[in-house]
């Protein structure tokens, strides 16, 4: 690629994905994509079962395939929208927000799943977006937020839009997340995670935001056995989000869920 191309690749990047673009998160993200997803799916799967753990995976459906859906729903785990595309929500007209998570839904049913929530790319939400997955019947939203007045919410809350409460529920979401693992030793970021889940002190819920392409690495593997076997040392259930708004587990929870949004590195530069 041109320098000059590259450049405006880059400028791209950045005013599309709301971050400083750089080569290194590309280098990372070609690095993660050299072992298959199947594979990396494949870890995170069979490490799960031996902790009889489910997880929600949010799929961005213009990736998805039927082998992809499958898999996991034949392990008995849960699949939600991430949306058509991997693109920003916030600030797209309501028809075009609805029509990108109606299809996303569609596709997704039609290769077996059964949706019942939604998390928006790069957790970027507007008031059009929380009247879309009212429209759409969705039983919940899953969207990141890590503001501080939110970190001590411990069950799924109603969100208040124009001063009326959503029919969908929100989940409290862990303001931690495993891109930490970029940046910070394992053992330094596994503690960080270890210490929110203990000073849970047996509350109801948490929501752990965890990507496959990231956990799924056998470098990381560790890293998620060890939180997961701490969660059931800790007799946290580890339900799917749908299991807990249709009240099938006991309390306290520990929710595992993570986006699915690029299969190949093909597919993370078409993304952007």
């Amino acid at each position: 690629m041109r320098a000059s191309n590259l450049l405006a690749w880059l400028r791209h990047l950045s005013s599309v994905r709301g971050i400083n673009a750089s080569t290194k998160q590309m280098l990372r993200m070609y690095r993660y994509h050299r072992v298959p997803f199947k594979i990396i799916l494949n870890n995170i799967l069979d490490l799960l079962d031996k902790y009889d753990a489910r997880f929600t995976f949010t799929v961005v459906s213009s990736i998805a395939n039927e082998e992809l859906v499958q898999m996991i729903l034949d392990r008995g785990h849960e699949i939600a929208s991430h949306s058509l595309y991997h693109v920003k929500h916030q600030g797209l007209s309501f028809e075009t927000q609805l029509g990108y998570i109606r299809r996303s839904i569609e596709m997704l049913e039609a290769l077996g799943a059964s949706v019942h929530g939604f998390r928006a790319p790069y957790n970027s939400y507007d008031n059009n977006t929380y009247a879309c997955i009212d429209e759409l019947g969705l039983l919940y939203d899953a969207g990141v937020r890590r503001e501080e007045y939110l970190r001590s919410l411990t069950k799924p809350f109603h969100m208040k839009i124009d001063g009326k409460d959503t029919r969908f529920l929100s989940f409290p979401v862990c303001h931690l997340s495993d891109e930490l693992l970029d940046r910070l030793p394992q053992k330094t970021v596994l503690n960080s995670f270890l210490e929110v889940i203990d000073n849970m002190g047996g509350r109801d819920l948490s929501v752990l935001q965890l990507h496959p392409i990231r956990i799924g690495q056998p470098v990381y593997l560790g890293f998620l056995e060890s939180l997961v076997k701490h969660l059931a040392s800790q007799d946290y259930s580890m339900p799917t989000l749908a299991e807990v708004v249709e009240k099938k587990v006991p309390m306290p929870t520990v929710c595992l869920s993570g986006d699915i949004d690029c299969l190949t590195f093909s597919d993370y530069l078409r993304r952007i």
